[in-house]
């Protein structure tokens, strides 16, 4: 597989763990309200595809350079270790979370409290994020030096 095909891989797999992480971030941020609504109305379904949609175009500008420094020493050390892109995607994801300022909030009488919530859906998206990358590319990294 030729360098200029393989770098077509990479970006591709990397949108698309971008689109799954941005999913189960979504998905974990809005579960809670299904409850209280009505799966039935087609506006809920509607909101929750939107969010989908826009938390998957804007995760790659969060992690692309955390993510291509990762993808790079991967490809140049040909790791292909479903543990290595499981724990760099919680990595990738935690760090996400933290460069987004979203790290505490006021609650009454000026006390800061942690957004623990949010963080583990970062991660877990992140921990999904590097398994969808490397079902589509990390298992064959390195394979353009042979």
């Amino acid at each position: 597989m030729g360098i200029v095909l393989r770098f077509f891989v990479i970006a591709f797999a990397f949108l698309l763990a971008c689109f799954a992480a941005g999913l189960v971030v979504a998905y974990g941020l809005i579960a809670p309200e299904f409850a209280k609504l009505s799966t039935a109305e087609p506006e809920v379904l509607l909101g929750f595809l939107f969010l989908v949609t826009a938390a998957g175009i804007v995760t790659p500008f969060y992690v692309f350079a955390p993510a291509a420094l990762i993808i790079f020493v991967s490809e140049m050390l040909s790791i292909r270790s479903v543990l290595y892109y499981a724990l760099m995607g919680a990595l990738v994801g935690a760090l996400a979370y933290v460069l987004s300022d979203v790290t505490a909030r006021m609650q009454g009488a000026g006390t800061v409290v942690p957004l623990t919530r949010e963080l583990q859906f970062m991660v877990a998206g992140g921990i999904v994020g590097g398994f969808v990358y490397w079902l589509i590319a990390g298992r064959r990294a390195g394979v353009w030096k042979a």
